[in-house]
């Protein structure tokens, strides 16, 4: 298995993320939370949505569980990279964050979107100088 350079698996994180966030969208209208792994070499994804082990969970539980799993997959040096994506509001706006961290650096993304059904449209990111939580992955580096 070769290993990707930190930016292609940045790449291919986000572009993973940013899919599964659109699909999940299209499917039910807004984005809980969920975390996904890549292995170093950018391969063998792994999702964990913590709504399938806790149907009733609010918001704030799904994401602190989706955050526990992902400290936890931090440790295995069988992981190169990892993401939280949400639904996130203020206001009257709505946005899908996506947040990817590789072992040495982290980024977070807000994409409006607009539309209903299966035509909801992401807009173009806007990349934020914060992270949403952490960092998980990139802080054993420091």
């Amino acid at each position: 298995m070769a290993k990707m350079n930190d930016e292609e698996l940045l790449g291919k994180t986000l572009h993973v993320a940013r899919e599964a966030g659109l699909l999940l969208l299209r499917k039910q209208g807004s984005v809980l939370p969920f975390g996904l792994t890549l292995d170093p070499a950018g391969d063998n994804p792994k999702t964990f949505f913590p709504r399938d082990q806790l149907p009733r969970a609010s918001w704030d539980e799904l994401f602190e569980a989706t955050l526990a799993h992902l400290e936890r997959a931090a440790g295995s040096a069988d992981v190169g990279a990892i993401a939280i994506v949400t639904t996130l509001e203020s206001g009257s706006e709505s946005g899908l964050g996506v947040q990817i961290e590789t072992r040495t650096s982290s980024l977070f993304l807000l994409y409006p979107y607009s539309g209903s059904g299966q035509s909801w449209r992401l807009g173009e990111p806007q990349k934020s100088e914060q992270l949403l939580v952490g960092p998980l992955l990139a802080r054993d580096k420091h």
